[in-house]
């Protein structure tokens, strides 16, 4: 297991890929897996109901989802799963945490259901977090044409201006908790439902960011379908919006402003000091790697 982690992409690998895929329009999903994945990935056979109706009640304010819907979602989280191009799962220290046995259940059926495909690359859960921190939202939205959100938080104008996005499409939906954002339409089923009917890309390669629990893998999968590329980066949006679960060291928009440009000598030692101070048994940056040759010097 360590040495499977130790293969695990970094986020500047991810970027990378992500650019590569952007230039030539490719259709591309990339997801993370949590504990409320855990959840209904594992259900019925390694987690149980009661395990399911705690995300429910997180995701949904309400855990009154018939067995039906429920299997229903479970067989969409999982078809998103194996046609995910590349997938954040948890740390091994996360899965030996006592008492967090739902990171534990993500690791093991995926293994044990064979859900990510050959050509899946993993990657770790907090890909959003290490992403911010190294300020490699940047390069990726900077001067986009295109930039679609789903998400509670209404965020498009800022990132428009902050990043010179030409258009921005939001696809609200509702937010996990009281007061986070305008949408009221209950997100499973009825706005999970709309979205399939609505969710459009505009173009090959067009870029949509997506924050949306559980639901959101399976958007991320509808994106790539319609052949756009999708990026998972959950919470961010709290962060970006300075409400929410936003949790230290992440910074809002703000540390863009403050730092307009940063090395790529000095954005991978942020990464690496943020791996130590927390603790996170992730691989870290190495700028002798030769994906390392392929960064920017800046951004």
């Amino acid at each position: 297991m360590e040495e499977r982690q130790a293969r695990r992409l970094t986020a500047f690998q991810v970027f990378l890929h992500l650019r590569d895929r952007l230039r030539s329009q490719t259709p591309t999903s990339v997801i993370r897996l949590g504990d409320g994945e855990g959840a209904l990935l594992g259900y019925p056979t390694l987690t149980n109901r009661q395990d399911v109706d705690r995300s429910l009640l997180i995701w949904l304010r309400t855990k009154a989802v018939p067995e039906e819907d429920v299997l229903a979602l479970v067989g969409a989280l999982k078809h998103a799963v194996y046609n995910a191009d590349i997938v954040g799962l948890p740390r091994q220290k996360q899965i030996q945490q006592e008492g967090f046995y739902l990171w534990r259940a993500v690791q093991e059926s995926v293994d044990a259901l064979g859900l990510l495909s050959p050509s899946t690359q993993e990657t770790h859960t907090a890909l959003h977090r290490l992403l911010q921190h190294a300020l490699l939202y940047r390069p990726l939205l900077q001067d986009s044409p295109f930039l679609g959100i789903i998400s509670c938080r209404p965020i498009g104008e800022a990132l428009q201006a902050l990043f010179n996005i030409g258009e921005v499409q939001w696809h609200g939906v509702r937010g996990e908790l009281d007061a986070t954002g305008p949408i009221e339409t209950t997100h499973y089923p009825d706005g999970f439902n709309e979205m399939r009917g609505t969710l459009t890309v505009p173009f090959p390669g067009a870029l949509f960011l997506v924050g949306a629990g559980a639901f959101g893998k399976v958007y991320c999968q509808w994106i790539k379908e319609r052949g756009g590329i999708a990026l998972d980066i959950g919470s961010i949006f709290d962060a970006w919006a300075n409400v929410g679960r936003v949790g230290e060291p992440v910074r809002g928009l703000e540390v863009y402003r403050a730092l307009p440009s940063i090395t790529k000598r000095r954005a991978m030692q942020r990464y690496n000091q943020l791996a130590d101070d927390l603790g996170l048994d992730v691989p870290l940056a190495d700028a002798t790697a030769r994906y390392a040759r392929s960064l920017p010097e800046s951004w």
